[in-house]
């Protein structure tokens, strides 16, 4: 996680207005992985010339996170020399930035302060590209990307951290491997800046590899930038980027640039990032995008193109800081991108469920219907987990993992409900003159109210953007009344009314009553366009969807559908008929049964079937429940399980603007009661702290009954990672199992390779009483392949994790010994969804009877397991 954790971190700046000019030249140092640059800065006269080093934020060690989570390839730039306009050396010093927000191990040596009262300065300098595990300001076999802030940049000296608007011209040495790809106007050799840029965004792309396709629109010329072979996607991406401008422009005005540059970004997933000119889309809309069901994704696909283009006017073109006004980019620009959503689409599809193949009907299981319920799941998240922050809090005051909920989904739905306030069409025009009054200037969050200001109530403004409380509308009954209550904030919201005579929909910011003898039905906020976290309690009467048959959302209706569960250690399958409140809780009944494939008749046969129930409740994202009981109809068989389980909430310093919460410590208590002649109970205690301590360690204790013959067993796991980046010795797990019989099978899963192998194997046959063993990983490394193959167009095969272990196993009195070799290809499916898949090679050698063993298996030690999956 930590590679993650700031590779858009020249996305969050304080941004100021200057009128310095830029000139820079630059070579690509392919070897190197850098750009070697001149840059000149005319001063005006009020100007001091203090440059942030923005690579330099990225340059060092975190110290609060393990180095699993990080990768030791760190970006920076260099300061080689800095001059007047005669060539005469000025004095320089380099410093620690000055921001608040920033943590202490980011800001040092982030600031060029040069001693001087010249008005032309030449600075030479060095910046260096980050590895292939990023998906921005990163340098891969084939194209070199950089999006903000690769050159020093003039800020205040009492900035919380700018990114200002300046012009910029930008002049690139001749590559014969390498193409640039610059925004801006060529002339005479010269890239020149269209108006004033956050930042020139500088690509290199491979010439032999890379191909662009070219579609021009009414107002811009689009360039597709993507690998041969992607022709296909790259035409359909031209018309998602065509009508996603087409329907900004005419919401909120021309932009500034001539011509849009998308690129195919190698790096896997989902997602996409805009600057001036120019955002890249992730290699899951071009290599993956397809797979299993082509054009499942295009609606998914229109949406992440509108949003990052709708950055261009909200964010990008209106400047804002991004680390105090974040809401002020991302919410505009996800509603934007959202709301071009009903134009194309007419509707908020987040897939194309109208596609005619088998397949579609299971993926509308798995997947949100839309993204207003996509949206919902984080809205109620930050109910679920009692997040209490306003959409205009500063970053370093909202949980690290939950600031994209409040900046992104609840930002969104405030400008929902202004819109429901005000009407779409009039908030639209009021955001195309917010744009056109603020392009190329920096806007806080002060100035934004005040604009919104001027046609809704400051009341209504501070309760969407500054009151941190929970919003929870409901309906009530008091005696002969209906009462709408809308939680003591004045939140628009759209009421939809029904009566016996007709239906009324209009928005309100009070409680409204109603007389229940005339009311049919009231649904609060129909649309989800409020951030309501319960909607179950919007509705009279209570809506119960049953199988699917009304196509409403989980967060509104109880559900009554059928569920299924597998017990693969009695060979039985339950069915039942569910009535459930997602996610608090879900009562089942139903029945099981069990088939036996039959060697007689070469037949599947019944062999048992019963009664079955089962209760699931999940009051809070901490506290799990799970009952069941069954009872066979034929046999003596009856089952009597539960399961409880108690997460520690915690909150863990990552290295980020704030804390996140997570849980390290977990309780667990489960058992399975037959009769009272055969049971068993177990708690389990778990305590995982890889962020910061590199070490996950699980207990079990077991009270087994079996037919009044007593066993206890104890089992310990752990693994440690070590806090380096070396590829030797960095990790190690060990195993304790101890039971008062033979309990244990320590090679269950182990596929012999040779026939020798098996008689190995059938030394443990008869299970085992203790096992204690340990693993020391000897060598680990990666094959990055940023180049991913499909398969039949089913899966994709992308990066491998390659490992070499030496482990020891006592198996009761037996000495085991041996060498694993692991290879862990990511396996990428629909949407980019990763699944890691062990490949184990062992070599195993047991002294006492002078044997030897190769197996293979699908499962691995711990420490393998874990870091293959972060990784």
């Amino acid at each position: 996680m930590k590679k993650f954790l700031f590779f858009s971190i020249f996305m969050f700046l304080n941004i100021f207005i200057f009128s310095a000019n830029y000139y820079v030249e630059v070579k690509l140092l392919e070897k190197e992985k850098a750009i070697l640059g001149k840059l000149r800065v005319d001063l005006e006269n009020t100007e001091k010339p203090y440059f942030a080093l923005f690579p330099n934020l990225e340059s060092h060690e975190n110290p609060y996170l393990n180095a699993l989570f990080e990768d030791y390839k760190k970006t920076k730039i260099e300061i080689l020399e800095v001059t007047d306009k005669n060539r005469n050396y000025l004095d320089y010093s380099i410093v620690n930035y000055k921001s608040k927000k920033f943590r202490n191990y980011q800001i040092k040596n982030a600031i060029l302060n040069v001693n001087t009262d010249e008005k032309t300065i030449i600075i030479k300098f060095k910046t260096y590209f980050l590895s292939k595990n990023f998906p921005d300001n990163v340098a891969f076999d084939d194209i070199f990307i950089w999006r903000f802030g690769w050159y020093p940049v003039l800020i205040g000296e009492n900035s919380d951290y700018a990114l200002p608007h300046h012009t910029i011209s930008l002049k690139i040495n001749n590559n014969s491997n390498f193409y640039p790809v610059i925004s801006g106007k060529f002339k005479n050799g010269i890239y020149y800046s269209e108006g004033k840029y956050v930042s020139m965004p500088l690509v290199f792309v491979n010439k032999k590899i890379y191909t662009n396709f070219t579609l021009n629109s009414k107002n811009y010329k689009i360039n597709i930038w993507f690998r041969k072979g992607q022709e296909q996607r790259a035409a359909i991406m031209a018309t998602h980027i065509i009508k996603a401008l087409e329907i900004h422009t005419k919401n909120f005005g021309k932009l500034k640039y001539s011509t849009i540059n998308v690129f195919q970004d190698p790096y896997p997933g989902i997602y996409g990032m805009a600057a001036d000119g120019m955002f890249l889309l992730g290699d899951g809309f071009f290599t993956t995008a397809d797979l299993v069901l082509p054009g499942l994704l295009e609606p998914l696909t229109f949406y992440v193109v509108s949003h990052e283009l709708a950055h261009m006017w909200f964010g990008i073109g209106v400047g804002v800081d991004f680390i105090k006004n974040n809401f002020m980019s991302e919410s505009l620009a996800d509603y934007s991108a959202h709301i071009s959503m009903y134009e194309k689409y007419g509707d908020d599809r987040l897939y194309n469920s109208y596609l005619p193949d088998i397949l579609t009907d299971t993926f509308s299981e798995i997947l949100p219907k839309n993204f207003s319920e996509l949206d919902q799941n984080a809205i109620f998240s930050i109910g679920y987990y009692n997040i209490e922050n306003a959409i205009a809090d500063d970053a370093d005051k909202i949980p690290g993992n939950f600031s994209s909920y409040i900046y992104y989904n609840k930002g969104k739905r405030a400008l929902f409900s202004i819109e429901d306030y005000l009407g779409r069409k009039n908030f639209i025009k009021i955001l195309s003159e917010y744009y056109m009054t603020y392009k190329e200037k920096t806007v806080n969050e002060d100035e934004f109210i005040a604009f919104l200001s001027k046609n809704i109530s400051k009341d209504i403004l501070y309760d969407l953007f500054k009151n941190p409380k929970k919003f929870d509308a409901f309906i009530k009954q008091k005696n002969d009344k209906i009462i709408v209550d809308l939680n003591n904030m004045k939140i628009p919201t759209k009421i939809r009314v029904v009566t016996k005579n007709a239906t009324k929909i209009f928005t309100t910011i009070k409680n409204v009553e109603f007389e229940k003898k005339d009311i049919i039905s009231i649904d609060i906020d129909p649309d989800m366009h409020t951030f309501d976290v319960e909607r179950h309690n919007n509705h009279y009467p209570i809506l119960i969807d049953s199988f699917g048959t009304q196509n409403v959302s989980k967060y509104d209706a109880y559900k009554i559908k059928i569920k299924t569960k597998s017990d693969d250690l009695s060979n039985r399958t339950h069915m039942f008929l569910s009535f459930e409140k997602y996610p608090y809780y879900s009562l089942g009944i139903g029945s099981f049964y069990s088939v036996n494939y039959s060697e007689e008749t070469q037949k599947l046969i019944l062999t048992d079937s019963g009664i079955s129930s089962n209760f699931d409740f999940k009051p809070n994202p901490w506290t799990t429940l799970n009952l069941g009981y069954s009872k066979s109809l034929y046999t003596s068989f009856q089952n009597l399980y539960g399961e409880i389980s108690y997460s520690i909430p915690e909150k863990i310093d990552i290295g980020s603007f704030s804390k996140s919460i997570f849980s390290t410590s977990q309780i667990i208590l489960k058992g399975n009661l037959y009769d009272f002649d055969n049971f068993y109970i177990s708690p389990t205690i778990v305590y995982s702290n890889l962020y910061n301590l590199g070490i996950h360690i699980s207990g079990s204790y077991y009270f087994i009954n079996n037919n009044n013959f007593y066993n206890n067993a104890y089992i310990l796991n752990g693994a440690y990672f070590f806090d380096n980046y070396f590829p030797f010795f960095n990790s190690l797990s060990f195993e304790f199992k101890y039971a008062d019989s033979k309990l244990f099978n320590p090679l269950y899963d182990k596929i012999p390779l040779t026939k020798d192998s098996e008689n190995l194997l059938l030394t443990f046959k008869d299970y085992a009483k203790e096992i204690y063993g340990s693993n020391l990983e000897i060598f680990n490394s990666s094959i990055l392949i940023e180049n991913r193959t499909n398969i039949y167009n089913l899966f994709s095969i992308g990066n491998i994790n390659y490992s070499l272990n030496a482990f020891y196993k006592r198996i009761d009195s037996e000495n085991l010994y041996g060498l694993s070799f692991v290879m862990s290809p990511k396996i990428y499916f629909i949407t980019d969804e990763i699944i890691p898949i062990n490949f184990e090679f062992n070599y195993y050698n047991l002294p006492s009877k002078n044997s030897n063993a190769f197996t293979f298996s699908f499962t691995t030690y711990l420490n393998t397991t874990i870091r293959n999956i972060v990784k």
